[in-house]
């Protein structure tokens, strides 16, 4: 069951902020066709909705930020109202649609440890303005708020990516999600008929490349949870989503602390695209390279499942807020680096969302070295 708090019922109306986004709009000569990497020929459309709740499962103590004398009303009254409930899971969704036609295939796009609904902002308008509906969504229990608490960012950190109910709540968000795309395309008065539900993507980096993981089969170890689950070692449960077609995996996790084991990867069953780089350090100190030996550990699926490997790519080079009232930590090579990503992402989600077969080719070395510039000056895709 969900709701909306402001409300006080279960209904489906939701505070709806919409406003068009003219400087991220496709230039009215249009991109040039071969460049995937720019901006499609579709306007977009912002649709705000930062007051759903799930009522079946509560936000977890460590997961409710400390009051503050003079909270910043940044959603309005109604988040600072939902700030220190404690009682339920909220889950702020932000939607990035064309703003006319449909149906669209959905994404539903996953934020790292201490991020917000804005980290992955301008990825999911160039994900939109070609056909596609975006819903980045909120983790309340390890979003800007959380990792801001008390001012203790590292122990923060380290806190949430290890926060049982955080780990295990997170694909939890990305099924509501989903419902409520179903619902919405059936009785709310924007979206009726303009949703595909029948083709479903995740996207996530970091912590949302995990969540990603995780949605698409593969099962988190128990190892690191605080507090401990039962039975406190090897694999938890199967939190697969059937109605998940593929996923993007920015910065996937290896074998090894806070996330997987080597038993974790058998599972996966969706086709899935992991893009990490040489810089790109995994959590706990783990090089670069425990990201890319790991691709070894996913179950061979006929050349679907993907991995691109970045010459000179940092960790956060993999998001991009560019264009949110809410701007990310800078990075390295970012500039360099998103061309690349965006139009992988493109072609991936185009070939298991739109079946566009026409294109898989260029999700290969080959087709993605027009896309290199900069500090990125090699790219690497295997397949399994």
């Amino acid at each position: 069951m969900w709701r909306d708090p402001t409300h006080g019922a279960a209904i489906l109306a939701c505070t709806i902020m919409m406003f068009c986004v003219p400087a991220i709009a496709a230039d009215s000569k249009g991109p040039r066709a071969d460049d995937l990497s720019a901006l499609g020929p579709l306007t977009v459309e912002t649709l705000e909705f930062p007051n759903l709740v799930d009522v079946n499962r509560p936000e977890s103590d460590s997961a409710t930020p400390r009051p503050r004398l003079f909270p910043r009303l940044r959603r309005g009254r109604a988040q600072a109202e939902n700030l220190s409930t404690g009682k339920e899971r909220r889950i702020p969704i932000k939607m990035h649609i064309p703003a006319t036609g449909g149906p669209y295939p959905i994404i539903v796009a996953s934020h790292g440890a201490g991020g917000n609904w804005d980290t992955h902002y301008a990825q999911a308008q160039h994900l939109a303005s070609h056909g596609y509906a975006v819903l980045c969504l909120e983790h309340v229990g390890s979003n800007t708020d959380r990792l801001k608490s008390g001012i203790r960012l590292m122990d923060n950190l380290n806190k949430m990516i290890r926060d049982a109910n955080e780990v295990l709540g997170r694909p939890k968000d990305v099924s509501f999600a989903i419902d409520r795309a179903e619902e919405w395309n059936t009785s709310h008065e924007k979206l009726r008929g303009r949703l595909n539900v029948r083709h479903v993507g995740v996207m996530g980096h970091s912590f949302g490349a995990y969540t990603t993981m995780v949605i698409c089969g593969m099962r988190p170890a128990l190892d690191w949870m605080e507090p401990p689950v039962a039975p406190g070692k090897g694999l938890g449960p199967d939190q697969r989503d059937a109605r998940v077609s593929c996923g993007v995996a920015l910065s996937p996790q290896g074998a090894d602390e806070p996330f997987f084991i080597n038993e974790s990867f058998a599972t996966l069953s969706a086709p899935l695209m992991g893009v990490s780089g040489t810089e790109d350090r995994q959590q706990g100190g783990l090089p670069p390279a425990n990201r890319y030996k790991a691709f070894s550990l996913w179950p061979a699926k006929q050349g679907q499942h993907k991995f691109v490997w970045l010459a000179n790519a940092h960790h956060l080079d993999f998001t991009d807020s560019t264009g949110a009232k809410q701007q990310g930590i800078r990075s390295a090579n970012r500039e360099d680096v998103q061309p690349i990503v965006r139009a992988a992402t493109l072609l991936f989600f185009n070939t298991y969302l739109k079946a566009d077969t026409s294109v898989a080719g260029n999700l290969s070395t080959n087709g993605l070295q027009k896309y290199l510039r900069g500090a990125v000056d090699g790219v690497e895709v295997r397949s399994r």
